[in-house]
């Protein structure tokens, strides 16, 4: 018996256990960098786009664009609730890849980035937590 104590130390188990809770320790912290290091990145791509659509011309250049087909947008609904006629619904070939771009810009970088925000929240309240519980 004397030979396993002097090989494992006084109390193997209080090592074993130091070990796990260092190895959660280090996991914890890592998550917790990755969770500030997203927070800071859409922190950092707010301020930015919120300094570039303060610009009066980013709102004339951007309406230019978005309100044609915001227009054309109206009327394949109406076209679409109403049995119109119109045939609006299929845009020439040369404007379609344009529309795609606008459209996606303006429905998925929003939901992206709200996406994102409530992901690094949700992240940063299960560590909170976690490290709550084991303090």
């Amino acid at each position: 018996m004397n030979f396993f104590s002097l090989l494992l130390g006084k109390n193997p188990l209080s090592r074993i256990f130091d070990t796990v809770d260092h190895y959660f320790d280090n996991d914890t912290e890592r998550f917790k960098t990755k969770a500030e290091l997203a927070n800071n990145w859409l922190r950092e791509q707010s301020t930015t786009q919120r300094m570039q659509m303060s610009f009066f011309m980013f709102w004339v250049v951007w309406s230019m664009f978005a309100v044609p087909l915001g227009g054309w947008w109206c009327a394949v609904m109406l076209d679409t609730t109403f049995n119109f006629g119109w045939g609006v619904s299929n845009l020439p070939m040369t404007i379609k890849p344009w529309a795609d771009q606008i459209f996606n810009s303006l429905f998925y970088s929003g939901l992206t980035g709200a996406g994102l925000q409530t992901t690094s929240s949700l992240v940063s309240k299960a560590l909170s937590i976690f490290a709550w519980r084991r303090g």
